[in-house]
């Protein structure tokens, strides 16, 4: 069985890797871990035109580094993991992944409080959970 845990930095996603090594007895294959890098997100207001290119760059390197960190982590704990970096929307890019083939279970963290909210705005694990085709494990 392959398993796919994308991970983005957030308390929901530190909650994910928490619980993942607590259960970590249970784990008998590797997990890949998929970062998704959505440089639509990132703010260019007041930053000259000379300069997109270098935010971007930034942002790319630290998303990378953060992946390698969130590797380390599992690594620690006896977790053999893969790693996937991707760019793009990351709500239709973790879906496109999740549903490629190559993965039987996706393992994603959801907000237990503010459950309206995240209807209403749309979440990205709200929007996999209800776009994804492969069995889901909710943390």
């Amino acid at each position: 069985m392959k398993a796919l845990v994308p991970l983005d930095g957030s308390q929901n996603s530190k909650k994910t890797i928490h619980a993942l090594i607590a259960m970590k007895e249970k784990i008998s294959t590797p997990l890949t871990l998929l970062h998704v890098f959505d440089n639509s997100r990132i703010s260019y207001r007041g930053v000259p035109d000379s300069s997109y290119a270098l935010i971007e760059e930034r942002g790319r390197k630290a998303a990378k580094q953060f992946l390698e960190e969130q590797r380390d982590i599992f690594s620690a704990n006896g977790i053999p993991t893969e790693t996937i970096f991707k760019e793009g929307p990351a709500r239709k890019t973790i879906c496109d992944i999740a549903d490629s083939g190559e993965f039987d279970l996706l393992i994603i963290g959801r907000h237990i409080e503010g459950e309206f909210r995240s209807l209403l705005f749309g979440q990205v694990s709200n929007y996999v959970i209800h776009k994804v085709k492969i069995p889901i494990m909710v943390l």
